[in-house]
C-alpha cells in the first residue's frame, strides 16, 4: 500500500505535458481528413503513453492523428495554405516593445594587456629609479545591446478557400507524411510522439527490443533517476531525456506492454510454424 501511494504521488507531481497545438477550424473545414484502413502491427506511444492497436492513421487537417489522438502539431501551418489564395493579405508588424526588446546580459569587463616592461628584470637594472608598477587597466564595460524587436507576420483572407496547384502541393506533403507513418507501422515499426521533443521511431526489430526491455525497466525502477540510468544502460541511448521522463511518468502501463510483447512473440511462433491465419 505504501509503495502504491508513493507511485501515485510521483505521478501526480509529474511533468505536465501539453497537447500538440490544435488544428485551426478553417483548416479542418477546407482540407478535411485522409484516413487509412486499420491494422494491428507496429507500436505507438504519445507522450510516453502506450496507444493500443489496431491503429488507424489519418491526416487531420494539417496534422496527423492515430486512433483519434492528435500526435503531431501542424505539419505545414494553415497560414501557408492561406498564402496560396488570390486576395490573401500578408502584413508584418513588430511585437510590443515590452515583449521583444529584451536586453542582452552585460558582458564581464575584460582585462587589457599591459605592454610596459614592468615584468622585465633587466629594465630595473638600467633604470636610475625603478618605475612604479602599474595596475592593469580594465576596459570600460560595453553598453548592453538591445535585441531587435520580433517581427510578427499576419496572413488574412476573407474569401472562400479554393484548392489550387500550390495548396495541393502543400497538402500532398502532409499526406506523404501520413503515408510514411502508416507504412512504417504496418511493417512493425514503432513511433514515440511527444509534445516536448521530436518524434523517435525505429524498425520492427527495434520495436520488439523496446517491448521486450521497457516493461521490466518500468516495473523495477520506481525512482526517476534510477529508471533513466537503467534505460541508458539497456542500450536506448538514442532516447531524449524528456521521452524517458514520459515513460517513467506512465510506468504503470508496463502490464499492457508486457502483454503486447507476449502476443507478438506468439505471432512470431505461429509465423515460423506456418500456422498464422
Amino acid at each position: 500500500m505504501k509503495k502504491l501511494l508513493m507511485i501515485l504521488a510521483m505521478l501526480i507531481a509529474g511533468v505536465v505535458v501539453a497537447a500538440p497545438a490544435a488544428v485551426p477550424k478553417p483548416a479542418l473545414k477546407a482540407l478535411k481528413l485522409t484516413r487509412g484502413k486499420p491494422f494491428k502491427t507496429g507500436v505507438v506511444f504519445m507522450d510516453g503513453k502506450y496507444i493500443e492497436p489496431p491503429y488507424t492513421v489519418e491526416r487531420y487537417g494539417t496534422a496527423i492523428r492515430i486512433n483519434g489522438i492528435q500526435v503531431t502539431g501542424q505539419i505545414i501551418p494553415w497560414e501557408e495554405f492561406i498564402k496560396t489564395q488570390a486576395g490573401a493579405t500578408i502584413s508584418k508588424s513588430e511585437a510590443p516593445a515590452g515583449e521583444a526588446a529584451e536586453e542582452e546580459p552585460e558582458p564581464e569587463p575584460e582585462l587589457e594587456e599591459d605592454d610596459s616592461d614592468e615584468d622585465d628584470p633587466l629594465a630595473d637594472l638600467f633604470d636610475d629609479e625603478p618605475k612604479p608598477k602599474k595596475d592593469k587597466k580594465k576596459k570600460s564595460a560595453r553598453r548592453p545591446k538591445k535585441r531587435k524587436p520580433a517581427v510578427v507576420t499576419t496572413v488574412t483572407f476573407d474569401g472562400e478557400f479554393e484548392m489550387n496547384e500550390k495548396s495541393k502541393a502543400l497538402l500532398d506533403k502532409i499526406n506523404a507524411r501520413r503515408t510514411k507513418i502508416d507504412q512504417a507501422l504496418r511493417q512493425g515499426g514503432f513511433f514515440c510522439f511527444g509534445s516536448r521533443y521530436s518524434q523517435v521511431s525505429g524498425d520492427a526489430g527495434a520495436a520488439k527490443t523496446l517491448l521486450k526491455k521497457l516493461p521490466q525497466l518500468m516495473k523495477e525502477n520506481a525512482d526517476a533517476a534510477e529508471f533513466a540510468n537503467a534505460v541508458r544502460a539497456s542500450g536506448f541511448v538514442y532516447m531524449p531525456d524528456m521521452l524517458i521522463q514520459d515513460f517513467h511518468r506512465n510506468r504503470l502501463g508496463y502490464l499492457k506492454l508486457a502483454e503486447r510483447y507476449r502476443a507478438m512473440s506468439d505471432d512470431d511462433e505461429l509465423t515460423s510454424a506456418g500456422l498464422q491465419l
